[in-house]
């Protein structure tokens, strides 16, 4: 186990944050931040696409709220690292393990958890609400791609219509790799059984999403199609039909902005707003 100190750029306090590697051949394990009361709950907090948790506490504050309010933080680091599918099959057995250790070494077997996380770091959160034999006493996605057949589509006009990846390799990485994965996908609009979803129905869930679907057009040259208000709206939708009433999905405006460079963009981790989120949560943890 490696113990940390790091300074977050917005707080004037140092926090304590545990960074524990469980297999010295890969980068498998998690960072931990302890609650600073006894703890209440505990939180699997998902990194976005290319994010490591540096890059995450370096990007929100609401790994220290959280544990400020009782709730241990724990920030998984799967085997494919920062650029993790997480929804993936092998990431989900990955994921499965992390826990298992988590919860034994810190005595959390009955302690209740949430899930959540930041684009595909959401999508990571609910294939393991899906999936996991407990579920989560909350769980919740930021800007989230979670049908990613649709996801796949989507890349595949950025590709030959509007030849995005020779100017962004990243297109062509996404495609590659998603292709290979996408059965393993959280959710399916076209899935009218609503198979994947179906052990969420009695499981508060809650999705953000800023659409700014003029900024989408006039910075990135992205129409409706590659936008996660799709998988947003549709998802909640579905599990309301189902009889889930505490479904919701929250919708901001002028919202995203990336902390490192303050400036404008609607996929970002500041369109939640931490403590209006972290009331819900406790809302959750008392029902």
């Amino acid at each position: 186990m490696i113990l940390s100190t790091v300074l977050l750029s917005s707080c004037s306090e140092k926090v304590l944050t545990e960074q524990v590697t469980l297999n010295q051949d890969s980068p498998i394990g998690y960072v931990r931040i302890p609650s600073i009361d006894n703890t209440k709950a505990y939180i699997l907090l998902f990194p976005g696409f290319g994010e490591s948790p540096d890059d995450l506490l370096a990007s929100t504050d609401l790994p220290i709220e959280l544990a400020r309010h009782g709730i241990t933080v724990f920030i998984p680091v799967l085997q494919d690292g920062s650029m993790s599918y997480g929804f993936s099959k092998e990431s989900q057995e990955t994921l499965a393990e992390i826990v298992d250790t988590i919860r034994e070494r810190y005595d959390l077997y009955n302690v209740p958890y949430i899930a959540g996380g930041f684009s595909m770091g959401g999508a990571t959160a609910v294939k393991f609400a899906e999936t996991s034999t407990d579920k989560p006493a909350a769980l919740f996605a930021i800007d989230s791609p979670l049908d990613y057949k649709r996801f796949l589509y989507a890349t595949k006009r950025d590709i030959e219509v509007y030849d995005k990846d020779s100017r962004d390799s990243i297109y062509s990485q996404l495609y590659k790799a998603i292709d290979k994965i996408k059965d393993d996908s959280p959710y399916e609009i076209d899935d009218c059984t609503h198979s994947a979803i179906k052990p969420l129905v009695d499981v508060p869930v809650r999705v953000y999403i800023e659409p700014a679907e003029e900024w989408w057009l006039n910075n990135r040259q992205t129409d409706a199609l590659g936008l996660n208000i799709i998988d947003a709206t549709c998802i909640i939708n579905d599990l309301r039909l189902m009889g889930n009433d505490n479904a919701e999905i929250i919708v901001t405006e002028n919202k995203g902005f990336r902390r490192a460079n303050n400036q404008r963009h609607p996929h970002s981790w500041s369109i939640v707003d931490n403590k209006e989120l972290i009331d819900w949560l406790n809302k959750c943890l008392r029902q």
